[in-house]
């Protein structure tokens, strides 16, 4: 096979050439980055939160009625539900919270050791730390494991309008950062006196796993009124049986209620990563629509100037080309345009790499991915190619030489 021919035949159409090889880099690109979407989501869907997240079921809830101005009425209404709540067959534990995990917006305050304040512009994560307000069950709903400490317990409610000092637990990484390696329990912080420090939980999944900061304080009856979420600790294999109970249990202690969600911890993750996972599968269809496209554009591009080179190939024939030398040539010739797609493919696919990541979280591209991609195209190739080279190659010489 004369290399040389191959590209001097080429350059004599370089605008359609050029077209079909970029064509290629552009799907070449657009493969590699929607693989690396796809599994960026699927590797944040099944990463370990921290949490036993189908055994955790929340429940979203606002009152309707102004009888909830009174805090007194509020905090009766409030624990009965708990109280009611925790009786349901199946249930382990049950809290109110006014916030969720999982999540990068909430209830954000400033936290640093009382006698450091300059830690905030050293550690600029600290200056929006989640602070979760709960009561003493908190810990065990959301499956918390005690590292230093305790954990909050009834003496750490305050009463209402107590100027004491809180009670707080704190996160592990937010004690790394306020104190590294030294112990915790009894320092004193803007935030209050640290009683505990408990195993990470992913609270933000837009932050590196080692600033996932949070505090927890045993306030919530004082603050009741953002008691927004219920967290239930479900026994295995009973979350469908106390999922079907959940509202009615609710309404029937105060029925002026609006009960926006009743949902697990696996369906709030799957439902923070919806987006991505939407993008992700976007990116799949189009990827798949452009493969379609580029082997379409291959067999045009093979049949329209295989029907050009009729006389050439006849002539080739003539002298004792074979079939199969035909057909080598022609493959050859799609081989060549998919690799020249493909080393055009290496600049494309960093160029989108590169622009995406200006507005979604994407991984870099790997070296395998690249060389699957690359496979998938070749194959595309050869499969589109192949119907116009054995038609070609079954060309008569004695036709092919009358050819004008």
């Amino acid at each position: 096979m004369n290399l040389k021919a191959l590209v001097k035949s080429l350059l004599l159409r370089k605008f359609t050439s050029g077209l079909l090889i970029l064509q290629l880099a552009i799907t070449l690109a657009l493969v590699v980055n929607s693989v690396i979407l796809a599994l960026d989501t699927r590797e944040s869907l099944s990463r370990d939160t921290g949490m036993d997240n189908e055994n955790i079921l929340l429940v979203s809830l606002h009152p309707t009625s102004g009888n909830y101005r009174d805090f007194n009425y509020y905090r009766s209404v409030v624990a009965e539900d708990l109280s009611q709540l925790a009786r349901l067959p199946g249930v382990k534990s049950v809290s109110a919270m006014n916030q969720l995990p999982l999540r990068p917006r909430g209830a954000l305050r400033n936290v640093h050791d009382l006698d450091n304040p300059e830690q905030e512009r050293t550690d600029t994560y600290l200056q929006d730390v989640k602070v979760f307000f709960g009561n003493e069950n908190l810990a065990d709903a959301l499956g918390l494991s005690l590292l230093e400490g305790r954990y909050l317990n009834q003496s750490d409610q305050r009463d209402f309008g107590s100027d004491e000092r809180p009670n707080i637990v704190i996160s592990q990484s937010l004690k790394q950062s306020l104190y590294g390696d030294n112990p915790a329990i009894g320092q004193e912080t803007n935030r209050g006196r640290i009683v505990g420090v408990i195993r990470d939980i992913t609270f933000n999944p837009t932050l590196p796993e080692d600033k996932q900061y949070a505090v927890f304080d045993n306030t919530l009856m004082e603050y009741v009124y953002v008691a927004r979420y219920y967290v239930l600790s479900v026994e295995p294999g009973q979350m469908s049986s106390v999922r079907n109970q959940v509202s009615d249990t609710i309404l029937a202690v105060q029925p002026e209620r609006d009960i926006f969600r009743v949902f697990t911890m696996a369906e709030h993750l799957k439902r923070f990563y919806r987006d991505d996972q939407g993008l992700a599968d976007l990116f799949l269809l189009l990827c798949g629509l452009m493969l379609l496209v580029t082997a379409i554009s291959s067999y045009a591009y093979a049949q329209f100037h295989i029907s050009r080179q009729k006389k050439y190939i006849g002539i080739r024939r003539a002298l004792g080309a074979r079939k199969r030398d035909i057909l080598l040539y022609v493959l050859t010739e799609n081989a060549l345009n998919c690799g020249l797609g493909c080393l055009l493919g290496m600049v494309t696919v960093i160029g989108f790499n590169v622009l995406l990541s200006q507005y979604i979280d994407l991984s870099k591209p790997e070296p395998l991915l690249f060389l699957l991609a690359c496979g998938i195209m070749f194959i595309a190739g050869l499969v589109a190619t192949w119907l116009p080279a054995v038609s070609t190659s079954n060309i008569p010489p004695v036709i092919a030489t009358r050819t004008v």
